[in-house]
């Protein structure tokens, strides 16, 4: 009787944590920077880029965007 006790406080125990887990950490400031910057350059290749500086900084953003997803 006692050992089913111990196993459904064990279990409500994990369920709880399960439901309910930690927070995610706020991100540090560079990590925020980083982000912003993907963010903008993102927003810019989706416009059609008119100089060729512009084309080819969206050609090196989507090669390396893509290789960090896979």
């Amino acid at each position: 009787m006692f050992e089913r006790i111990v196993l459904c406080v064990a279990m409500c125990v994990m369920g709880y944590n399960g439901l309910f887990p930690d927070p995610p950490k706020p991100l540090t400031p560079g990590q925020l920077q980083a982000k912003a910057k993907e963010e903008s350059i993102s927003a810019m290749c989706d416009k059609k880029p008119k100089s060729k500086e512009a084309k080819d900084l969206c050609r090196r953003w989507r090669k390396h965007h893509v290789r960090a997803k896979d």
